[in-house]
């Protein structure tokens, strides 16, 4: 699922995604009313409800789930700060290196990763343009850094010998 706002002129700017085991719109829970995020599923998705009073019965009666919670939030945090340091990076090409070598660090896969959002989606979470990153993924391609193949990147021994 994709959560963005909208700027003025009304162009996304993705804030997360939010994948499988993953949740958002926490802030409801506690009063904290949201009008400028937006979400919308990427592909076939199953969401869970939770009612406000439900929740607040359900942290009375275990207080792991607010402890729970909390960590979840604390995760959520430092994603954001990593793509704020992410986004602080004059450079889009440095912007692109710093986020495959994130995703390949969480990934299990060895030797490549999969683009969770389209490249227009990447684009927006980056702060660029979807023509700008596509040029970077065209050079890091010639360059022998990467292999591409739609969201499936391989990342080849030359990337880390250029940028590690």
């Amino acid at each position: 699922m994709k959560v963005y706002k909208l700027n003025k002129d009304g162009k996304e700017h993705i804030i997360r995604i939010i994948g499988a085991g993953d949740y958002g719109g926490e802030n409801y829970l506690f009063d904290l009313q949201n009008t400028t995020v937006y979400g919308i599923a990427l592909t076939k998705t199953e969401v869970c409800i939770l009612y406000k009073a439900d929740f607040h019965k359900l942290l009375k009666i275990d207080h792991q789930v607010g402890q729970n919670l909390l960590k979840l939030n604390a995760k959520k945090s430092v994603e954001l700060e990593r793509q704020a340091q992410l986004l602080s990076f004059y450079r889009v090409d440095v912007r692109l290196v710093a986020y495959l070598e994130d995703l390949y660090n969480i990934n299990e896969e060895e030797n490549s990763i999969t683009l969770p959002m389209s490249l227009k989606d990447l684009a927006s979470y980056l702060g660029t343009s979807a023509e700008s990153l596509s040029r970077y993924f065209k050079e890091f391609e010639t360059k022998g850094w990467i292999e591409r193949h739609y969201r499936k990147i391989i990342i080849k021994p030359a990337f880390w010998e250029e940028f590690k």
